[in-house]
């Protein structure tokens, strides 16, 4: 009994997967372009003395915390991480445009459509927040992951990953994100309640939230 109810379950669970999976392949080509594009203009606006200044060294401080987390020696210096577990140090160049900064551009996008609905301001704050927070934290395995490549397998296998499959995993954390938000954080607007959500007092037939719960003014006296 229990195999026949986990069947149909897996089998709309593997579904969603290769759609997401195709979608992401389909929308690549044009995704790598788009960042091409970004990365003339950002170059064009003198924006990258700030973003290798700043951003970089920020992510190499963050990813070598993780890799001693994991086990992995390594060390942070400026835009440089270096990987001191083997025999010879491994060395790697963190550029201002491999940090992910593209993905928050493309985060934006979304905010600009995903957010249009009647939500609360509340849950829509609370969705930015999220989208920001996971988008980092996305970047970061980003780095992480190549890094984690190159020092084990060789270079290969990590210019492969940084090349295609980091804009793959941008594409399906987005695509997760809005299906989350869509389905637990995202809440519409209560009409009955002028536009707010969650306010106490409010009936559920509406009436700008009088009381309607019968009262109780004592014992009478005969």
């Amino acid at each position: 009994m229990s195999e026949e109810i986990r069947d149909p379950v897996e089998g709309e669970t593997y579904r969603r997967l290769i759609v997401v999976a195709a979608f992401a392949f389909m929308v690549l080509p044009f995704i790598t372009t788009f960042n091409e594009l970004l990365t003339k203009l950002v170059e064009r606006l003198q924006f990258v003395a700030f973003i290798q200044g700043l951003m970089a060294p920020f992510l190499v401080r963050v990813v070598a915390v993780i890799l001693n987390a994991l086990g992995t020696p390594a060390v942070g210096s400026g835009s440089y991480l270096y990987l001191t577990g083997g025999w010879m140090p491994l060395k790697v160049y963190i550029s201002w445009n491999c940090i992910g900064w593209q993905s928050f551009v493309l985060l934006a996008f979304t905010f600009a459509t995903g957010l249009q609905g009647p939500y609360t301001l509340r849950s829509k704050l609370l969705t930015v927040l999220f989208s920001v927070e996971g988008t980092f934290l996305v970047n970061v395995l980003r780095i992480l992951i190549p890094t984690m490549l190159a020092y084990h397998f060789g270079y290969l296998p990590a210019i492969i990953f940084h090349d295609y499959l980091g804009t793959v995993l941008t594409l399906i954390w987005l695509g997760a994100l809005w299906h989350l938000s869509f389905g637990r954080l995202l809440v519409k607007t209560d009409p009955a309640s002028g536009g707010l959500s969650g306010s106490l007092g409010a009936s559920p037939e509406g009436g700008g939230g009088a009381d309607r719960r019968p009262r109780y003014d004592g014992f009478k006296k005969g």
